[in-house]
C-alpha cells in the first residue's frame, strides 16, 4: 500500500532527494506488481498499488513472504514480499505463495476475465430475453463497460485471491450499472449496493463523513467476504447464494425449506420467488454470454489493460477533496468517480485514510505535495467554523472564496433555513493554526428559526366544530376563541385551525432536533378560555364532549356554586338539586373522555 503522510516538507535537502529518487523507484513498483514504499523517520510520501498480476489457481500451505529491512532510516525504501528477499524490485507473490507469471502473459483484462468463468450455464429462456434486452441497447452497454474500467482490475483480483469465478466482477454492472454513487429506493449504495444494515454488518462505515458502501475497495471486500458466506450457507450453490444476494438470504432459506418439506425441487429454477430475483441471475448470465462472445455478437468491448487502473494512498492528515484533485491533474468529478465514498470538501484522515489515483498521476501527485508542502501551504482550508452574531452563510461564503449553494451543501443545509447565530459548521478559512482541528469535526450544529405559517380549513356543509377539532388535533374552545364564533361555523368559511407561530429548534450532531423556544398565541388564548368559561354557561352536546381536561375544574367550581345557591327547602327543591348534581357529574366524570385528541400546549 501507498501511504501518503501529508507533514511539513522542509526545504530542499540531500535526503528530500532522496525521497524523490523513493517516489520514483514506487512508480516503478506500480508496474512490477503490488509494492510498498516503507516510511522512514521523514515524512515523505509512501503509496500502496493494488496487484498487478495474471490468473492463477489456489495452491496450498503458501510460504509465509518477508519484507526486507529499511537501509537507512532517513531515506524511504522500496520493501517488497516476495519469496527471494534479497531483490527489492520483486514483485508480490500470489496469495497462494506461487511467483507470478510475466506481466504480459495475459494482456488484456477480458481474456482474464474469461479464463476464471467457472459457473454453469442456467437453463432458462430468461438468460435469452436479457442478452436481447443489453444487445438492443449498445450505448448503455458501453456506458457500464467504460466506467467499469476504473474498478475491474480491482474485483477481478480479490476474486483471484479468493478462488471465486470470475462471473463476480461483472455482477456490478447487474447491482448498479458499475455506478459507484447509485442509490436505490430502498437506499442500498455503492457498486454492491449494500444497504445500511448490511453495510454496517461488514464494517462499512456510514457517518455524515463517509459512507464506505460507495468506497470501491471496501465495499469491494464486504461484497465477496458476504457472497463466500451465503454461498456456503446453500450447499455451495452460486445461483441460490446470487438470489440471497439480491432477494435475502433468509428469505431464499425459507423458500428452500418449503420445496423441501412438499417434496420439491430446491434448486434455483425450482423456487417460488419475486420477479426481481427471477430475473437477476439471468442478467448476471447475459453479461456473461456477452463477454464471451463479443466479437460474435459485434459488441466492442472497450480496451483494458491487464493492469492496475488506481493507486490506493493513505494518509495521516486531512487535506481539501479539490486541492487532492489538483495535485492530481484531475478534476473534481473525476476524482470523486474514483473517491466517492468522501462526502464532505475536506477528507478527514480519521474517517477514511485512503485517497485513490489513476496510477499514471502518481508521481505528479507527489511532486505536487511536495512542493506545496515546501510553499507552507494549509493542505485543510474547512475548518470548523460558529456563526456569531451579524454573519450570515452569504458573508462566510464571500469571506472563504466559495458559493453559497456550495457552503450549504457541505453542511447539508437547505436552502431558505434561517441560520441563527451559535450555529458550528464547516466552512473555508483564511488562517489555518491548527489543521487537525476538523478531526475533531463530528457534524454540524445548527440552530435555527422555523416559522409556521398560520393554517385555514374552508368549512364543508354539515361539518361540525367537533369534526374540525379532531381533524387537526385542537379543541372546540379554541376555533371558537381563533374565529370570534359562538356556535357553528357556516359552510363555506375560513376557519383558523392553527395560529401562526415561530420557534427556535436545534439540530445537534447526531441530527436529533428538538424546540428550544416557542413562540405562538395558543398558550395566550387558552387562558382567556379558562377565564371566560367560568361565568358561561356549561356547554351541550359536542362541546360538552370535547371539553378537555383543563376545562374540567372550572365546570365543577360552577356546578359547586349552583348547588351551593339552590340549597333545597323542600322535596321538589331537593330532587332539583339533585337532578342537576347527577347532569354535573356526567359533564365532568373521569368515565366520559372527550372526542378529540386534547392540545398539549394548552
Amino acid at each position: 500500500m501507498h501511504v501518503l503522510r501529508f507533514a511539513r516538507i522542509p526545504a530542499r535537502s540531500p535526503a528530500s532527494v532522496a525521497g524523490r529518487v523513493a517516489a520514483l523507484l514506487a512508480g516503478l513498483l506500480v508496474v512490477a506488481g503490488c509494492s510498498t514504499v516503507a516510511p522512514s523517520g521523514s515524512p515523505a510520501p509512501i503509496v500502496t498499488t493494488t496487484q498487478a498480476q495474471p490468473p492463477i489457481t489456489p495452491a496450498p500451505d503458501a510460504p509465509a513472504p518477508a519484507a526486507a529491512p529499511n537501509p537507512a532510516p532517513a531515506v524511504p525504501t522500496a520493501v517488497a514480499k516476495t519469496s527471494e528477499p534479497a531483490d527489492p524490485l520483486a514483485s508480490l507473490p500470489a496469495p497462494t505463495g506461487r511467483p507470478p507469471a510475466p506481466p504480459d502473459a495475459t494482456p488484456d483484462l477480458w481474456a482474464r476475465i474469461r479464463a476464471g468463468f467457472a459457473m454453469p450455464p442456467l437453463n432458462s429462456r430468461l438468460v435469452a430475453d436479457k442478452e436481447r434486452f443489453y444487445l438492443q441497447r449498445p450505448d448503455y452497454l458501453q456506458r457500464m463497460f467504460s466506467r467499469g474500467s476504473r474498478y475491474l482490475f480491482h474485483i477481478v483480483e480479490e476474486l483471484e485471491k479468493r478462488g471465486m469465478p470470475t462471473e463476480l466482477a461483472l455482477l456490478p454492472f447487474v447491482e448498479s450499472a458499475m455506478n459507484p454513487v447509485a442509490l436505490s429506493h430502498a437506499q442500498a449504495a455503492g457498486l454492491w449496493q449494500f444497504i445500511p444494515s448490511t453495510g454496517r454488518a461488514y464494517n462499512l462505515r456510514q457517518d455524515w463523513w463517509v459512507d464506505n458502501r460507495r468506497d470501491v475497495v471496501k465495499s469491494t471486500e464486504a461484497a465477496l467476504d458476504y457472497l463466500q458466506k451465503i454461498y456456503a450457507m446453500h450447499g455451495n450453490d452460486w445461483f441460490l447464494a446470487l438470489a440471497s444476494y439480491n432477494w435475502g438470504e433468509g428469505a431464499v432459506a425459507r423458500a428452500v425449506r418449503r420445496n423441501q418439506a412438499r417434496g420439491r425441487p430446491a434448486d434455483y429454477l425450482s423456487l417460488p420467488m419475486p420477479a426481481e430475483t427471477r430475473h437477476y441471475v439471468p442478467k448476471l448470465m447475459a453479461l456473461k454470454n456477452i463477454v464471451l462472445r463479443a466479437d460474435e455478437l459485434g459488441v466492442a468491448l472497450p480496451q483494458l489493460p491487464n493492469r492496475p487502473y488506481f493507486v490506493t494512498i493513505e494518509k495521516t492528515r486531512p487535506i481539501d477533496l479539490k486541492l487532492a484533485a489538483g495535485f492530481a491533474g484531475m478534476s473534481v468529478d473525476e476524482f470523486v468517480a474514483l473517491n466517492p465514498a468522501h462526502n464532505r470538501p475536506v477528507i478527514a484522515a480519521s474517517r477514511n485514510n485512503e485517497i485513490k489515483l489513476p496510477a499514471d498521476r502518481l508521481d505528479a501527485f507527489l511532486a505536487a505535495v511536495e512542493q506545496h508542502g515546501q510553499a507552507n501551504r494549509a493542505f485543510a482550508t474547512w475548518q470548523p467554523h460558529t456563526l456569531k452574531t451579524g454573519e450570515t452563510l452569504e458573508s462566510i461564503a464571500q469571506r472563504g472564496g466559495v458559493a453559497v449553494a456550495e457552503l450549504r451543501e457541505a453542511n447539508d443545509l437547505r436552502a431558505g433555513q434561517r441560520i441563527l447565530p451559535g450555529t458550528r459548521i464547516l466552512a473555508p478559512q483564511g488562517a489555518i493554526d491548527d489543521e487537525t482541528r476538523v478531526e475533531r469535526f463530528d457534524a454540524p450544529r445548527v440552530y435555527e428559526l422555523v416559522e409556521r405559517p398560520a393554517k385555514y380549513h374552508k368549512v364543508r356543509p354539515r361539518e361540525t366544530l367537533a369534526q374540525i377539532a379532531r381533524r387537526y388535533g385542537t379543541t372546540i374552545a379554541n376555533l371558537k376563541v381563533w374565529n370570534g364564533i359562538a356556535k357553528a361555523a357556516q359552510a363555506g368559511t375560513n376557519l383558523l385551525v392553527r395560529p401562526a407561530s415561530a420557534q427556535t429548534m436545534l439540530t445537534t450532531e447526531n441530527g436529533d432536533r428538538r424546540v428550544l423556544r416557542s413562540e405562538s398565541d395558543e398558550p395566550r388564548v387558552m387562558r382567556a378560555v379558562l377565564r371566560r368559561e367560568a361565568t358561561e354557561p356549561p356547554p351541550r352536546g359536542d362541546d360538552a364532549a370535547e371539553r378537555t381536561r383543563s376545562d374540567r375544574p372550572a365546570a365543577k367550581r360552577a356546578d359547586a356554586s349552583k348547588r351551593k345557591a339552590s340549597a333545597p327547602a323542600s322535596k321538589t327543591t331537593a330532587k332539583k338539586s339533585r337532578t342537576a348534581g347527577r347532569a354535573g357529574a356526567i359533564k365532568t366524570g373521569p368515565a366520559k373522555r372527550p372526542a378529540g385528541k386534547p392540545n398539549k400546549r394548552t
